[in-house]
């Protein structure tokens, strides 16, 4: 363009200047101007409405071959039509196994007795890079608090004999283990915002504390604000935390958890681009992405109309954040929705969906159908108040989502939460690849003294 620039002449570049001026007299005073492709006439919120359908047909065009490529690695034949019963699980769920990357559960204090029944580790263990067990709660002065009974048992779990064995196994395994704080509460996130210059210190020195007790290889913080009004306060927090964290020591971990959207909104609570700068990895918690007014996927691989889906997170994730920092969350849970018919996008009878376990689905034995578009399976049934539809996640539907994050190049994927699966070993491949998960070195714990 610049070398074109120079080979306009005088007149034309005066030309250019009086059609520009032209142009802005016509806005002023209609907001109109004469296209000069068909000669309709066109005003800017039009002008804006086409280049906005351009821009969607892109982004469209840009996730169909996305999932396509997937797809080629998943070796299961799809259903193409709404509402076929859902594809079977082969021997092998992937046409060869997939490059070896990270793998990070999130295990709930209440999961860990499961996890270590029998002095065993669990392949929920073996299986894994890190573990984030979840969780202590934060205050508003950067305390650890125990206010509620989850904080109180997420503190108390870290005493029991069955965590004790839980981090031995973990480690005997070459598994990392990371401690999780978490607060949905909007005054302490603004307080942590507001003061994070000394806030953050103080919660890194609390919770260093217990990272050399029990051995942790680092934080993460599950942090959970809505809406723009403490998003720079949240980045300044997030990076005095991490250089108190890291000048205690450099090998701990710092894993911040986001939601699917946070990569495409500037009035998200989570400015990934320029947390990306003090973060080792982002969990992106691809999950609870339903309609809201309609039976719909949990984690949808796409979307029919371009909503929120695994595809669209990563296409936005990848524009603004290094691959290598990305993990694609997906759950080992559904939903349970109220429905007023039998029909899959059904509407709902109540807004609110139950959590429904993927080994509670498994007991249930319903039969499983397929929805195309979010590449899940449901299940309709009736019960003593009507129509339900569960919407969940099986071993194929992970399948196609671990294959999308191959496709993508990011470093891993993830779920929530560990034991929910019921132990299933084809869930747990579907994360895996089918092959082995990238270990990472386990941190040495910090010395409180």
């Amino acid at each position: 363009m610049c070398r074109y620039a120079h080979r306009v002449n005088k007149y034309q570049r005066r030309r250019g200047v009086a059609v520009l001026v032209l142009l802005m007299m016509i806005a002023a005073i209609g907001f109109r101007f004469v296209s000069v492709n068909n000669g309709s006439t066109l005003n800017f919120a039009q002008i804006a409405a086409k280049a906005q359908r351009a821009r969607l047909a892109a982004l469209a065009k840009k996730e169909y071959s996305v999932i396509a490529r997937a797809k080629l690695l998943v070796n299961v034949a799809l259903p193409s039509h709404e509402g076929a019963s859902a594809p079977a699980t082969p021997a092998k769920l992937f046409v060869r196994p997939l490059i070896r990357h990270l793998v990070v559960g999130f295990v709930p204090y209440w999961t860990v007795p499961t996890l270590v029944a029998g002095g065993q580790a669990s392949v929920d263990i073996t299986d894994s890079t890190e573990l984030v067990y979840s969780s202590v709660c934060v205050g508003k002065a950067g305390t650890l608090i125990t206010l509620t009974t989850d904080c109180a048992n997420g503190m108390a779990g870290l005493a029991s004999p069955a965590f004790g064995s839980f981090m031995q196994l973990a480690h005997m395994n070459g598994v990392r283990v990371l401690l999780s704080v978490q607060t949905i509460d909007p005054a302490i996130i603004h307080s942590l915002g507001t003061h994070a210059a000394t806030l953050a210190p103080t919660l890194e020195q609390n919770l260093s504390a217990l990272v050399s007790t029990y051995g942790f290889d680092g934080i993460n913080l599950d942090i959970e604000g809505r809406g723009p009004a403490n998003r720079v306060g949240y980045v300044n927090f997030v990076r005095d935390f991490s250089r108190s964290l890291k000048s205690a020591n450099p090998s701990l971990d710092l894993m911040v958890d986001t939601y699917p959207q946070s990569a495409a909104s500037s009035s998200d609570f989570y400015d990934v681009a320029r947390l990306s700068h003090y973060v080792d990895q982002f969990f992106v918690m691809a999950y609870a992405m339903e309609n809201g007014k309609r039976s719909s996927a949990n984690s949808p691989l796409g979307s029919a109309t371009l909503g929120w889906s695994a595809a669209q997170t990563l296409v936005q994730y990848r524009a603004v954040v290094p691959a290598n920092k990305i993990i694609l969350g997906m759950p080992f849970y559904g939903l349970n929705f109220a429905t007023k018919t039998n029909l899959p996008g059904s509407k709902l009878v109540s807004d609110a969906p139950s959590a429904r376990l993927y080994s509670a689905v498994v007991a249930a034995g319903r039969p499983a159908l397929w929805d195309v578009a979010s590449a899940t399976p449901y299940s309709v049934f009736r019960e003593s108040d009507g129509w339900h539809q569960d919407w969940y996640d099986n071993s194929v539907s992970l399948a196609l989502k671990t294959a999308l994050a191959q496709v993508f190049h990011i470093a891993g994927v993830g779920v929530w939460a560990m034991s929910m699966e019921g132990g299933d070993l084809q869930m747990l491949n579907a994360l895996t690849g089918e092959n082995t998960p990238l270990k990472l070195p386990l941190a040495t714990s910090v010395s409180t003294g």
